[in-house]
């Protein structure tokens, strides 16, 4: 996943349009996990908390959708993933305001 959200790989729209659904489709398996004590679950965790903010970087407005459909999600690892990409300075530096209010909804969801 992580070899997937290099910048240099994500000069193509088309090609950060299947990314995004790649890490959609992992979001929703982070979200239904049942073993979340393993280093593996963490590892993947911690992989989502960088990959997005890339992506979205790279794909601005269809990045920034996709992080909206997860940001009211009930599972405090998917928050936790979210907050992760949302504290990134490529997002900030995309939108200040959308971050600081992303942020913030994410934190009261």
């Amino acid at each position: 996943m992580a070899g997937l959200c290099k910048p240099a790989l994500l000069r193509d729209a088309a090609i950060c349009r299947r990314v995004l659904k790649i890490l959609d489709r992992i979001t929703a398996s982070v979200a239904q996990s049942g073993d979340r004590k393993n280093d593996l679950f963490r590892t993947l965790r911690q992989a989502l908390g960088y990959c997005w903010s890339v992506v979205a970087a790279a794909l601005p407005e269809e990045g920034k959708k996709a992080l909206e459909r997860w940001a009211d999600h009930p599972d405090p690892d998917v928050r936790w993933i979210l907050r992760e990409n949302l504290k990134k300075n490529r997002l900030e530096r995309l939108d200040r305001q959308w971050t600081a209010a992303m942020l913030s909804r994410v934190a009261n969801s």
